[in-house]
């Protein structure tokens, strides 16, 4: 389980953390958040889709599994071999967060770390602070993140434009467990009046419309890449059942 902290001089001083080496961290998220900017890249491997937070807020994400808590992109080795991969991915074991309740404005972000995680301890190959201040490795981080909440901003007022204007409906995918997944309502936005039209236009929010709704089209590059992730789990399950066994004339590695 993760557990994250707002990074502090205080609580991270005396500690070290490491690079990921993979992305175990993120096997279990088959929706991840994306920015604006990382549209073109995600949406040329991967569908788009709309969904809400628990607290009933619309935003826009990737969709990486056709299960629920599983991520079809990452191999055997819980690596990310082809397409894209999203800042939310790329930025572990640090994260960007709404402030604990009560303790701060609930529409800034916090730079977090993940307190569960093993790169995180007393050895590890990079400083968190140095001299009471963030180290090289870490303002690097904090610059990154600096940029991606604007990003992150413009785009929840743009799809919150989308989902205000009744222009997102729900999204069923036959054969799969997901719910609560939305699209583009190609229908109704046929029917919205010009200045309507022109104001999501002016929030950048037809260009995601439009962009989800092309995304579509991925959804067989998902599905494959859905088939060889069952396939290569399934051949390292079969590989530990028989290694567990006390006959070991059979070994499959």
């Amino acid at each position: 389980m993760s557990r994250f902290v707002p990074l502090s001089v205080d609580r991270f001083g005396a500690l070290r953390w490491s690079r990921f080496i993979n992305y175990t961290h993120v096997s279990q998220l088959h929706l991840m958040p994306l920015a604006a900017p990382e549209i073109s890249k995600s949406s040329s491997h991967l569908p788009l889709t709309f969904a809400r937070d628990n607290q009933g807020k619309v935003g826009l994400y990737v969709l990486t599994g056709l299960r629920q808590g599983v991520n079809h992109c990452l191999d055997s080795r819980m690596l990310w071999p082809s397409g894209y991969v999203p800042a939310f991915a790329r930025s572990y074991p640090f994260r960007l967060l709404s402030p604990p309740v009560g303790k701060g404005d609930a529409n800034q972000r916090v730079v977090c770390v993940d307190m569960e995680s093993a790169l995180i301890g007393e050895k590890g190959d990079l400083a968190f602070f140095t001299d009471g201040k963030p180290s090289e490795a870490v303002q690097e981080v904090i610059d990154f993140f600096g940029q991606m909440v604007k990003h992150y901003a413009l785009t929840e007022r743009a799809v919150t434009s989308l989902d205000a204007a009744g222009l997102l409906s729900p999204w069923h995918l036959p054969g799969t467990e997901i719910a609560g997944l939305l699209r583009l309502d190609e229908a109704k936005l046929a029917k919205v009046d010009n200045e309507t039209l022109f104001q999501l236009h002016q929030q950048g929010a037809l260009a995601i419309a439009y962009a989800q709704a092309l995304s579509t089209q991925q959804l067989f590059r998902l599905q494959a890449l859905a088939r060889q992730h069952d396939k290569q789990h399934q051949s390292v399950d079969l590989d530990s059942l028989f290694s567990n066994s006390s006959n070991e004339v059979l070994k499959f590695n």
